[in-house]
């Protein structure tokens, strides 16, 4: 039987003539925020150009946006340099909880600077209210960081992340967690692909770069829908604003390219594999030298020094040549006629030669040749989305629930390439399995869903996909454990690419609860029943015995025959992976490593030959 399909949403609209009934667009399939969210309690209507804090600021370009802001490139005049701002939804809602992101901030920033993973915690420069045409909007300024760990995820999504890479990224993010959970007593409980994000080295050469060769920002008008409230299946305008017509003018977003570096040279590879050492957790790239890179060279030159934020401060804010909202007559949306594009691939792919390009300005060794189309990033073909590893319970075989092959096995390819970290060295790469490229460097960002070990702000916490068995129960005594569970499930997805855990419902015969507690039974095995029960749904989700109540029949299929199976690892890759991934994956939350009793397990170890064949990130 063929999944439902979504209902359609239609809006009622009066017009001169006779009512009319129209289909409302669905503005989930766009790449940018809703026009609706721009009514009153939404998003402040922002403008390239347009300043903050009485001029301090100057907006440069978009950077992206979420549920509850938009972010802002912006130049700090102060400073003379560039910053991430951003800006918050007016709703009271927003507002709170917005200010409790910056008192988590500023603890986060007051916090023992000397841990060696506070340099993986995004930097707190400053905030201020705004004050808009309508409402006052908080705004949070942070570091200008790069792209996120899913872009990365999304450019190697047919083999995953090599595994030297991950392990370097997993070290980091594992030192970022332990100075929140150790140093200042916070659990993140949003730990995911999209909330840690790539550093930049000399990021202000960086943006200057970028934003020299960006055409203006692409950007289209929109109308603002009316304000709505349902009824029987319809939104239905609001009687007073029945003839309100505005517009808006959204930016398409321009994230900052990473400086993924790829350097042809041989005898470089001495000095890159001595930082990507120094900075496996200890050091952000951009706190060294460019001398410290290259210890042999005759000349180098001078070393940019990084900027040096602000304390952060907070402050109010009333000036600002944002325009009010159009009040045109209403008019079919349009794209407004800027360039077509922003900066394209190519273009971007180039500018993140910068590090790798650096070397090449200093007086080397006559063999030390880098040049400038092996610096560049790797890009790769669109791949058809793999399904994830497990596959809900909801699928079109639901009536042969009791019978017929494990769920886990119905996912698993007819062919799937060995992963990247098995390969050759047949890529051009030296075999004495030296990284040729820039170290990566990594920072944990968004805050805002932040909450102290032991007094929880809500209790509804972690995105879906990596949601610890505790937070589906809705037990409350979590802590924080939950992190490490989400951490696990990211360094899986790097390494393959798909989801450890992506449930789904069915129906009236069972939810997405029940969908992922049956996957995590399947792949980790049963649990105990005091830690089954205690929780919000609990009693929904298992019965009495401990069994789980609406699924019955699993076909167990563990970790380490996963990534044999169907990943091909081979049999001690496997095996040392799941010692690793394992205790961060205890079901009963109390038999779960922390993450200072990971940091330094020997998996996060790279060796030398796990480089070969990897070419840059």
């Amino acid at each position: 039987m063929a999944p439902n399909q979504p209902c359609a949403k239609y809006q009622y609209v009066l017009t001169s003539s006779t009512p009319k009934i129209v289909p409302v667009p669905d503005q989930e399939s766009k790449d940018e925020e809703s026009p609706a969210d721009y009514n009153a309690g939404g998003y402040l209507v922002v403008r390239i150009g347009d300043t903050f804090k009485n001029g301090r600021y100057i907006v440069a370009r978009k950077l992206g946006w979420g549920h509850f802001s938009t972010v802002w490139l912006v130049k700090d005049t102060h400073e003379n340099s560039y910053s991430a701002l951003k800006v918050v939804k007016s709703a009271t809602r927003y507002i709170e909880t917005a200010r409790d992101e910056i008192k988590l901030l500023s603890q986060v920033a007051a916090a023992n600077l000397c841990h060696p993973g506070r340099s993986h915690i995004v930097s707190f420069l400053d905030s201020f209210d705004h004050r808009g045409p309508e409402d006052t909007h908080v705004c949070i300024v942070f570091e200008p960081l790069g792209e996120t760990l899913l872009a990365l995820i999304q450019r190697n999504k047919k083999k995953g992340v090599s595994q030297a890479l991950v392990k370097v990224i997993a070290k980091q993010v594992l030192l970022g967690l332990q100075y929140l959970h150790d140093e200042c007593d916070l659990v993140h409980t949003d730990i995911k692909p999209e909330n840690i994000l790539i550093s930049i080295p000399d990021v202000e050469a960086h943006i200057h770069a970028e934003l020299s060769i960006s055409p203006k920002p692409t950007s289209f008008h929109v109308g603002i829908p009316q304000p709505t409230k349902s009824r029987s299946g319809m939104t239905i305008p609001y009687r007073h604003t029945l003839h309100s017509k505005r517009h808006v003018q959204i930016f398409d977003s321009q994230p900052l390219s990473s400086p993924s570096s790829r350097s042809g040279s041989v005898s470089a590879s001495a000095s890159i594999r001595s930082l990507h050492k120094h900075f496996s957790g200890t050091t952000p790239v951009s706190d060294v030298p460019i001398n410290q890179l290259l210890k042999n060279s005759a000349r180098t030159e001078p070393a940019v020094i990084p900027h040096n934020p602000p304390i952060p401060s907070s402050s109010p804010s009333t000036s600002s040549n944002t325009s009010s909202m159009l009040s045109a007559p209403a008019a079919p949306d349009s794209v407004v006629s800027t360039p077509p594009t922003s900066v394209g691939s190519a273009d971007i792919h180039v500018l993140t030669k910068m590090a790798s390009m650096t070397l090449m300005n200093s007086s080397l060794d006559p063999k030390l040749v880098l040049h400038p189309d092996t610096a560049s990033v790797k890009t790769f073909e669109e791949q058809p989305s793999v399904s994830p590893l497990i596959r809900s319970h909801a699928s079109s075989e639901i009536h042969h629930i009791t019978s017929g092959p494990s769920l886990l096995t119905q996912t698993a390819p007819r062919e799937f390439s060995a992963p990247s970290h098995d390969q050759d060295a047949s890529s051009g790469v030296p075999t004495q399995g030296a990284p040729l490229f820039m170290p990566i460097s990594i920072k944990i960002a968004d805050l805002g869903n932040a909450t102290p070990s032991k007094q929880h702000f809500t209790e509804d916490i972690q995105t879906r996909q990596y949601r610890a068995p505790e937070a589906i129960l809705g037990r409350r005594d979590w802590g924080t454990r939950a992190d490490v569970w989400s951490v696990a499930c990211v360094i899986f997805e790097l390494l393959t690419a798909e989801y450890l855990f992506d449930p789904h419902g069915q129906g009236e015969l069972f939810t997405k609860d029940d969908d992922h507690m049956a996957q995590i039974i399947e792949l980790m095995g049963d649990f105990p029943l005091d830690a089954k029960m205690g929780g919000r749904y609990s009693r929904e989700i298992f019965d009495h015995t401990g069994a789980l109540r609406y699924i019955k029949t699993l076909k167990p299929w563990p970790l380490n025959r996963v990534m044999t199976e169907k990943y091909l690892f081979s049999t001690s890759d496997a095996s040392d992976l799941c010692a690793f991934l394992e205790p961060m994956l205890a079901v009963d939350q109390k038999e779960r490593k922390e993450v200072r009793d990971i940091v330094d397990h020997l998996w996060l170890d790279v060796k030398d030959e796990e480089w070969i064949g990897v070419d840059g990130w």
